[in-house]
């Protein structure tokens, strides 16, 4: 059998059945002295007391018989008299004395305790009884019949007005003329009596008297023994021992009670009405208490009830006055109920504005205590937060509700103007030769005033910039907004592995410069991570949105050399560092101790809105992480550290280096300088190269070699010629270069940045494969393989997997990446290494888009456009687009408008492509998207929309109703080039 105790279990089992007891009495009865019935007894006096009661000559003799005085009139016996202490001894014996008569428990051991008593005094009878303001009751009684009697005339009220320990000897009352003529002697035929108070010591020190334990007799008796006293004295400190174990028991079960109601109404899911709840639990825990809100307004005492601010303590309020009345003048009678005698308040926040909740009780007998006003107060509490929950909600709703309003607003002119000047940046480069401002023969006769087309150039790029920067800090501002948001979501944690954090990185940083064209450094990521970890536990999208600003504002600060990210994992102290360290302008020591604040930029011309530092702060801190700026020196660069701490690593299984898996390239490399050399990228690509397994060699015999890129197509050659033949060689090429590869260079690999461990390792094997190549055709013959003449430069460009990936899905996710200006990324051929579309494959599966349809490449190349967009100048971008790449095209201004020309063209012209805004009137995007899908039967259109909205539950939305993609303007010619080349891999984009 096992054991589980209770903590507010009862008192032990009695050894008399509890079932057996005697039925309780309701009535008050018997009464003797029916005249005095409805007399109240008479308040303590001093001079009463030394009257009556005068003071015995040894503590354990009977009591001492005072000289006769002259009684009342109306009794001819003394009758009982209110104590000393009656306010507070009622008080504490309503408290714990509480609904005795459902303690079977307590009263079997009550029982057992008189019987004790009568035992130990060899006296007939015995009685254990509380004293309430009007009436004996006894509780537990031998050779006594179970009774509610009068206060006035029994004489046990006698013995709670005694001392503390004293004994109410009495031990032939005919001979007391204080008592000879009382009922209890005249018709109970009682003669002796000795009585204990059940004393109770209050936390002031004070004593009051609950009950009392007596024993008595038929006969005279010969006064109890000092043992026997001390025995019975004993008994009645053990019943109140009972009485106060008992009530603390019943407490912490109505505590537990308490504590069940509020963790069922917290589960319980926000309502309208968000009182109703609390409200309810009240009424199941007061059921004969009255429960009310009051507006408090500025009286924060505003209650319906004689209270003021003074009367109330702790929150408790008592009718004084009116209590003591009653106590003095109606103490015969039972307690009326007619007014609220007592209540707890607790101030709160209702729809009513300032409030106080209020438990009023008109019973004299309920006393509340620490627990009812912690549960009153907790119920406050609730009221407050779930109001306050419901104001949130609805500010949270219109805030989202504006920034969704502003987003839209600013978002829509800023794409018609990029939109516009981008296409007619296109116009000007299209009419000039290539690789000159100057204008194709034939054309200067006519364009005499597009003569000065490198001005001209300027004028957009300026218009452009200023478009992008502005989009800029739209972007970071709603992000800071969101903060608050972001903060009380469920933080996403999950294993990801090292190549998968850095493509989080890498495809935010991705969709962040594709949107500029402007010259910036090259992105280098290095880590130094445990080979061995399969990966660290964390809320990726919480990390990306940490570090990305710090990227990002390395970047717009940098125009030479290398923004360097490096990520190291320290597994004693299960903290993860990530550095970003910049070449360039560095940071004032005076502007230091500012950069993290609000809108705080160094320079006057500097870029963004001086918001990035602030969010990659915020964004860390819900990581429990930080950020730092390690050091920064004016020209020469800036160091900053992102460090998060309690990042757990997932199991490890031991891995090889990088070098050891390949198969054909040696295990050493060397660096062919150039003129001027370009130390940055090649020092990080030699970094790189240790770190997977590969050794520096100064020997120019079988090694794999780091060349610099050269732009000046001459000086390339002259430089590419020093490569020894029948060796490989990988070359970086920085994101500021526009120009195509050589398509001379066979063997030589061409990578791209952002440089990724996973861009650099599908270099090495590309190099792996072309060395493969290069010996296989030196051994056999000098015919190459059919697919090697197809594409000579298909083993030549290698570039980050995600980069690609990006260029195909644009889109923002996450909790909102910090869009802004930054590096344009070059457009490369697609990857055929086998290994390398493994790599792709994981890591478009490791991205976080929105769902997009399986690509089936449509027929045309020219699809039937609808386009959907209620601005006209939007609406008048998106048609010059279709223009310009020859696409046919319809336009709708609603979606209403959409959805009949869908109808209409389903019979003759299908549409293939659809390019749908979201915010409309007559119907919106997301409804005409269900529409048109509804609507298809066998061939299905690509649809792209194509908002200034950019929250989550919009792309979700949009995702459900069954678009393809989601574009948030300003969406740059590029951008739609390169989404729609997705889709339509033969569409003429040039």
């Amino acid at each position: 059998m096992h054991f589980f105790p209770k903590a507010d279990a009862a008192l032990l089992s009695s050894t008399i059945d509890k079932h057996s007891l005697p039925p309780r009495p309701k009535a008050v009865g018997p009464i003797f002295d029916a005249s005095n019935f409805k007399v109240p007894v008479e308040p303590w006096t001093s001079d009463a007391d030394s009257s009556f009661y005068p003071p015995k000559p040894d503590p354990f003799s009977p009591s001492s018989i005072p000289q006769e005085a002259h009684c009342a009139s109306s009794s001819k016996y003394v009758r009982s008299r209110l104590a000393k202490n009656e306010r507070l001894r009622l008080s504490m014996l309503w408290y714990y004395a509480r609904d005795l008569d459902n303690e079977p428990e307590l009263l079997a051991g009550l029982q057992e305790k008189a019987c004790l008593a009568q035992e130990s005094s060899g006296w007939e009878y015995a009685v254990v009884g509380v004293l309430d303001v009007n009436v004996y009751i006894r509780l537990a009684t031998v050779g006594l019949q179970l009774a509610i009697l009068p206060r006035g005339e029994t004489l046990c009220a006698h013995t709670v007005a005694q001392p503390p320990g004293n004994v109410f000897l009495l031990p032939n009352m005919l001979q007391d003329w204080r008592f000879r003529e009382s009922p209890y002697v005249e018709h109970g035929g009682l003669v002796a009596y000795a009585g204990v108070p059940l004393r109770m010591q209050h936390e002031s020190g004070e004593c009051v008297g609950l009950g009392s334990l007596c024993v008595a007799s038929a006969t005279g008796r010969d006064p109890l023994s000092k043992t026997q006293q001390l025995a019975l004295a004993r008994l009645a400190d053990w019943i109140v021992h009972d009485i106060i174990q008992c009530a603390r028991a019943r407490r912490q079960r109505e505590r537990h009670r308490f504590v069940e109601l509020i963790a069922a109404v917290q589960q319980e899911p926000d309502g309208e009405d968000v009182q109703e709840p609390i409200l309810r639990i009240l009424r199941q825990a007061f059921p004969d208490e009255s429960i009310s809100l009051h507006s408090t307004g500025t009286d924060q005492s505003a209650v319906p009830y004689p209270a003021t601010t003074s009367d109330l303590k702790h929150g408790l309020w008592e009718d004084d006055e009116y209590i003591e009345d009653f106590i003095t003048n109606s103490n015969f009678d039972e307690p009326p109920k007619d007014r609220v005698v007592r209540f707890i308040s607790a101030q709160c926040e209702t729809k009513l504005g300032p409030s106080v909740l209020v438990v009023a009780t008109k019973d004299f007998r309920r006393i509340f205590d620490d627990i009812d006003a912690w549960f009153v107060h907790t119920c406050a509490t609730m009221l407050t937060q779930r109001w306050q929950k419901r104001l949130l909600t609805e500010v949270m709703r219109a805030k989202e509700k504006f920034l969704r309003g502003v987003s839209h607003q600013l978002r829509t002119p800023i794409h018609g103007i990029l939109g516009a000047a981008e296409l007619l940046t296109e116009d000007l480069r299209a009419l000039t030769v290539p690789g000159s401002s100057t204008l194709r023969p034939g054309v200067e006769a006519i364009m005499k005033p597009l003569a000065e087309l490198g001005k001209s150039s300027i004028y957009l790029d300026t218009i452009s910039s200023a478009g992008r920067e502005l989009m800029s800090t739209v972007n970071s501002m709603i992000t800071l907004n969101r903060w608050a948001d972001i903060a009380t979501a469920e933080r996403q944690y999950a294993t990801h592995g090292i190549e998968s954090i850095e493509t989080s990185l890498v495809k935010a940083l991705a969709d962040f410069t594709f949107r500029d064209t402007r010259t910036r450094a090259p992105v280098f990521f290095h880590h130094n991570l445990n080979s061995e970890s399969e990966g660290l536990r964390v809320d990726i999208n919480l990390f990306r949105d940490s570090i990305l600003p710090l990227i990002v504002n390395a970047l717009q600060n940098t125009t030479e050399g290398v923004v360097t990210v490096t990520q190291s994992y320290t597994q004693d102290t299960k903290t993860l560092m990530v550095d970003v360290e910049d070449t360039g302008c560095g940071i004032p020591p005076e502007d230091q101790g500012r950069i993290f604040d609000l809108y705080e930029k160094v320079g006057e011309h500097s870029t963004g809105a001086g918001l990035g530092l602030t969010l990659a702060t915020k964004f860390s801190a819900l990581l429990h992480g930080s950020i730092e700026l390690v050091s920064s020196e004016v020209d020469r660069g800036s160091h900053f550290r992102a460090t998060f701490r309690d990042i757990r690593p997932s199991g490890s299984t031991p891995a090889e280096t990088k070098a050891l898996q390949l198969k054909h390239l040696p295990l050493s490399y060397r660096h062919l300088p150039s003129d001027p050399p370009d130390a940055h990228l090649s020092s990080s690509l030699a970094k790189y190269l240790a770190q997977s397994g590969f050794t520096s060699s100064n020997d120019s015999q079988d090694c794999l070699n780091i060349i610099d890129y050269i732009r000046d197509p001459t000086e390339r050659e002259k430089y590419h010629s020093i490569l020894p033949k029948g060796q490989v060689a990988i070359c970086l090429v920085p994101n500021s270069d526009e120009q195509g590869v050589p398509e001379s260079c066979t063997n030589i690999v061409f990578v791209d940045g952002p440089f990724s461990s996973s861009a650099l390792d599908s270099a090495l094997q590309k190099a792996d494969d072309l060395l493969a190549r290069l010996r296989k055709s030196t051994r056999t013959s000098p015919q190459p393989s059919p697919a090697f003449l197809e594409d000579p430069k298909s083993l030549l460009t290698s570039h980050d997997p995600t980069a690609e990936s990006d260029r195909k899905s644009t889109s923002d996710e996450g909790y909102g990446s910090v869009t802004g200006s930054s590096v344009a990324l070059r457009t490369t051929e697609a990857l055929l290494n086998e290994s390398v579309a493994k790599a792709v494959s994981q890591i478009e599966a490791a991205t976080i888009d929105l769902p997009i349809r399986p690509l089936i490449p449509p027929a045309t190349s020219k699809p039937m456009t609808l386009i959907v967009d209620d601005n006209a100048v939007n609406l008048r971008i998106l048609e010059m687009y279709c223009k310009k790449r020859g696409l046919p095209y319809l336009s709708a201004i609603d979606g209403h408008q959409a959805v009949e020309l869908f109808k209409k063209q389903q019979t003759s012209s299908p549409i293939d492509l659809i390019l749908m805004d979201l915010q409309m009137p007559v119907c919106d995007g997301i409804s005409a998207t269900r529409q048109i899908r509804a609507l298809e039967k066998t061939s299905k259109a690509v649809l792209f929309i194509v908002t200034g909205q950019d929250s989550q539950m919009d792309r979700e939305a949009a995702s459900k109703a069954g678009a393809d993609n989601y574009l948030v303007k300003p969406v740059g010619i590029r951008m739609l080039d390169s989404s729609l080349e997705r889709y339509f891999p033969d569409l003429v984009t040039s």
